[in-house]
């Protein structure tokens, strides 16, 4: 009796034994599906945010831990493999963030601007109708021309014409040495604008830097409305192409005067500006905008990633001034940088536009590249104070470098492209400033 019952002991133990083994996944599988799951992690990693298509391996990894999440659910190795290979499988979805309404208000500050400065426009463009329709005939009906056979010349040049389909530079052509644009058409008459002068560069710099400072949102290649004075008359085959393959035509040459932007701009040139025009507006600008700004100025103790972060917001606010302070003082010295950095500013914006809204950054990693480092373990272990200020006193003057990571992130809060290096630089301790002003978020 006594036998039977240890056997029976003996059995009962076996049976729990062997459940808890059938509980339990194989070490081997174990260890095979971990093999691929550490691709996919290294999948994951490689990918640095942005959404990515599990490759072989990687897909491998996530049938093998299913698999063993199926048939061991209560297995902990298992349940170990299954978190992790959840993390990682996240993470081809891509890293994201929760985008706030106070993160999309810069779109909204750019509506106000455009609608102020709209009515800025809207006011100069009807007073300026006003006065070139004040003296009767000196406007002419655009089309069709006025045909060059039948009119005298001295009847016609002087005079006002409105333009309402021009089109910069998708019909710009060369003639006779200038550069024209040209409107109309072979059944209507042409106009050929001259744009190789002041003139036309005034008003259209002026609309650029409408576009710069106030509203990304202006159409190029038209059509715009330009305003001119008719300044003779030329025999042009109106044609973008080098090689010609249309015929010549007879067409009123005319003098700029003015363009006015439908529901954007107008900006007339004026001899006397130094700029050769001002948009609508233009003048009180900063007054205007002042109002919306955010940050107005950068603190003499900024830090790396502080810096960083109001430049981004420089950009969404349309803040021309303090973006350009941002910049190291020595990528400024020329008119050649300043024009580099104005063509990095329209980039900017555009992207901000249209590509992401929101920008977060990472903690920056410094390093002296010349001069004493007054934080260097090795100096202020081994050297006293008086061989560290001998050190201090034969080096060159300090320059510290920063690198900060910035990630972007679109209006559904995913990930735009890789995280980005930023490189800024600080010398003697002053204030630090953003070198490669270029790189895109």
């Amino acid at each position: 009796m006594h036998k039977v019952f240890v056997l029976f002991l003996l059995y009962c133990l076996c049976t729990l034994l062997f459940a808890q083994q059938a509980d339990r996944a194989d070490k081997n599988e174990i260890s095979r599906a971990e093999h691929y799951l550490k691709k996919l992690e290294a999948q994951a990693a490689r990918a640095k945010g942005q959404p990515f298509k599990p490759n072989y391996e990687s897909t491998e990894a996530l049938k093998r831990i299913k698999d063993l999440k199926e048939k061991y659910p209560d297995d902990p190795a298992v349940e170990e493999l299954f978190q992790r290979a959840s993390a990682a499988y996240m993470t081809s979805k891509g890293d994201f963030v929760t985008i706030t309404p106070e993160m999309l208000e810069y779109r909204k500050l750019e509506k106000k601007l455009s609608d102020l400065f709209f009515k800025e426009a809207d006011r100069e463009w009807r007073a300026f109708m006003q006065q070139i329709n004040s003296v009767p005939g000196q406007v002419l009906k655009a089309f069709p021309t006025p045909a060059h056979r039948n009119v005298a010349i001295a009847d016609v040049v002087g005079k006002y014409v409105i333009l309402e389909e021009f089109s910069y530079p998708t019909n710009a052509f060369f003639g006779l040495g200038e550069e024209y644009v040209f409107v109309g058409s072979g059944t209507r008459g042409y106009y050929f604008v001259e744009i190789s002068d002041r003139t036309w560069l005034g008003p259209y710099e002026a609309v650029k830097r409408y576009r710069r400072l106030i509203n990304s949102d202006v159409p190029e290649g038209g059509p715009w409305t330009l305003v001119g004075r008719i300044s003779g008359s030329h025999l042009l085959v109106p044609q973008a192409e080098k090689e010609k393959t249309m015929s010549a035509h007879w067409g009123w040459t005319v003098e700029p005067v003015a363009i006015y932007v439908p529901e954007r701009t107008f900006a007339r040139y004026d001899a006397a500006d130094e700029n050769g025009a001002q948009f609508a507006g233009e003048s009180k600008m900063e007054s205007i905008k002042d109002q919306f700004y955010t940050v107005r100025q950068i603190p003499p103790d900024v830090t790396p990633e502080r810096l960083l972060e109001i430049f981004a917001i420089t950009i969404r606010e349309k803040n021309f001034p303090l973006y350009l302070d941002c910049i190291s003082p020595e990528r400024k010295k020329t008119p050649r940088a300043m024009s580099r950095i104005r063509y990095h500013w329209d980039l900017h914006q555009e992207r901000f536009a249209k590509l992401y809204v929101h920008v977060t950054v990472e903690e920056a990693e410094i390093e002296v590249l010349k001069g004493y480092d007054s934080a260097n373990e090795f100096d202020n272990f081994f050297l006293s104070t008086e061989q560290r200020q001998t050190v201090e006193q034969i080096s060159e003057p300090l320059v510290e470098e920063a690198w900060v990571v910035s990630k972007a992130w679109d209006e559904r809060g995913r990930q735009y492209g890789s995280p980005k290096p930023h490189q800024l630089r600080r010398r003697n301790k002053e204030r630090w400033y953003i070198e490669d002003y270029a790189q895109q978020f």
